[in-house]
């Protein structure tokens, strides 16, 4: 029965992230690159003004789109993130 219901609760997971992951792709998709690495900054400044910003949450989420990225935008986020911790 606990199988079964962590079983069910990872679904429930998975389903949630896939949902927020569409609403992402519907929200962004359409930006060019400048446009979503200038939103980027802009709520990193949003979240610095407000005492909400985590670096190591932010790394961690990029980290998560690597896969999808080419070598040339995994470069350009890393040197943004080096520009965001400093």
């Amino acid at each position: 029965m606990k199988c079964m219901q962590k079983s069910l609760k990872n679904f429930k997971s998975e389903k949630r992230a896939e949902k927020q992951a569409s609403e992402i792709v519907r929200e962004y998709g359409s930006m060019s690159e400048d446009a979503l690495f200038a939103k980027l900054m802009e709520e990193v400044a949003s979240q610095k003004s407000n005492g909400t910003f985590d670096l190591k949450e932010l790394t961690a989420n990029i980290d998560k789109m690597r896969p999808y990225l080419t070598a040339e935008q995994s470069a350009k986020l890393s040197h943004l993130l080096r520009l965001i911790g400093s």
